[in-house]
């Protein structure tokens, strides 16, 4: 985990503190806490007045479970075709969009330090584009414009392609959810 300079003063002042304390219980005649070897089941230190088999498993958080209606993008790439889903997206997953949306695909480019970076096609018009470093070009050839653009989501930073708002419900180490809804 990444700390800034804050948390480092805050560690760095509880450890200043936690000496003092421990030295001064040690040279009261207080007994010191037993403390196990750190192991690769629990994480940390355990005392041990809690018996090894109930510590628990893992300290890792569990990341939260997608609601029932969340499906694939891989498995199901027409799910967004109305421009509404919920969908597991993973770095290579294309979504097919419908004629309704203005959009004609939405692909997941990356997925990295739970930022989201997805391309976008349509054809020709112009698109209102909100969400973290986004960019749009217009290549037009013989009369015929096609739209291209990326964006990138986080969650609690949603985006909007047109019509189309884009927000993470939850993102984990190898996929996240994206829900798309019409404005």
């Amino acid at each position: 985990m990444r700390r800034g300079p804050y948390a480092s003063r805050l560690i760095g002042r509880a450890g200043l503190v936690a000496v003092p304390v421990t030295v001064l219980l040690t040279a009261c005649g207080a007994p010191e806490p037993q403390m196990r070897p750190r192991t690769a089941a629990t994480g940390g230190p355990v005392s041990t007045s809690i018996p090894a088999s109930t510590a628990p498993a893992s300290t890792a958080p569990a990341s939260p479970s997608p609601s029932p209606s969340v499906v694939s993008a891989a498995d199901h790439p027409e799910a967004c075709l109305n421009g509404g889903c919920e969908v597991a997206v993973r770095p290579g997953d294309r979504l097919r969009l419908g004629r309704k949306t203005g959009l004609d695909a939405i692909t997941i480019v990356s997925l990295d330090r739970g930022e989201l970076r997805l391309r976008f096609e349509a054809g020709g018009g112009a698109f209102h584009v909100e969400g973290m470093n986004t960019g749009v070009s217009q290549d037009c050839v013989n009369g015929r414009c096609r739209t291209v653009g990326e964006l990138a989501l986080a969650l609690g930073r949603p985006g909007r392609i047109g019509d189309i708002r884009l927000r993470l419900a939850s993102v984990a180490s190898d996929h996240a959810v994206l829900v798309l809804s019409p404005v």
